[in-house]
């Protein structure tokens, strides 16, 4: 079985058809649940994903008070059932029919864990400029810091083993983007086997947007992730 958890915040518009798109992707592939986490939006999600919930016998809604895109998958992992368990953002940047690449890669490299990259060589990624520039940098301080075994560590698709995925998660502290970055560290320490995976991006304006807040808040919790677990070694 495979547990899909989505992060939702302020998506009414468009979070009941997207999980409608999801769903019908999802079916012809076996078994699956859909964890919806409403991280405590103020626009209409929470009604949205309680009708969506009402229609779709896949989908199961966490509403959480907001604390975070990684609070909300930390929530959403912690309730899952399945033997797998897949990120996917609600906005569907990147398109649920990937999921058909990511379990062929799982299957061919035995992996533990297939992290998508828009930093994979064959990779579609439609960004604006400034967007492409966040990630190279990021990329680089990642590297630096960390040596992690993937280039990209915060594109929104990753499927991971769950029983894995839960010893990393129980580990994490970050609430914020930076989840994704002390996820793979702590899957690191566990011996997780990673395979990158190729994605197509289709950008839209991700999770509240990335500006310049949003930019340093992400280098400031990376910063403290480095430390925290520098620490944590020593």
């Amino acid at each position: 079985m495979l547990s899909v958890v989505m992060p939702v915040y302020n998506e009414g518009a468009i979070i009941r058809e997207n999980l409608r798109r999801t769903v019908a992707e999802f079916r012809p592939l076996g078994p699956f649940e859909i964890i919806a986490v409403n991280d405590g939006s103020n626009d209409q999600s929470a009604a949205e994903l309680d009708a969506a919930a009402a229609e779709l016998p896949e989908v199961r809604v966490l509403h959480l008070s907001h604390r975070g895109k990684g609070e909300a998958l930390r929530q959403g992992t912690r309730v899952a059932k399945g033997d797998w368990v897949l990120f996917l953002d609600s906005d569907l940047d990147l398109p649920p029919d990937q999921i058909t690449l990511f379990l062929a890669l799982q299957h061919i490299h035995q992996s533990d864990a297939v992290i998508g990259s828009k930093l994979h060589p064959d990779s579609n990624v439609d960004y604006p400029l400034i967007r492409r520039i966040y990630c190279r940098g990021y990329y680089l301080l990642v590297k630096l810091l960390f040596s992690l075994p993937v280039r990209d560590t915060q594109t929104g698709m990753k499927l991971v083993r769950r029983d894995i995925l839960i010893k990393a998660v129980e580990k994490t502290q970050v609430e914020g983007f930076a989840f994704d970055l002390e996820l793979l560290v702590h899957l690191v320490e566990a011996g997780a086997r990673m395979t990158e995976a190729p994605v197509v991006v289709n950008h839209q304006i991700k999770y509240g947007g990335i500006g310049l807040g949003a930019v340093w808040e992400i280098w400031r919790e990376t910063w403290r992730t480095w430390w925290r677990i520098r620490r944590m070694k020593r």
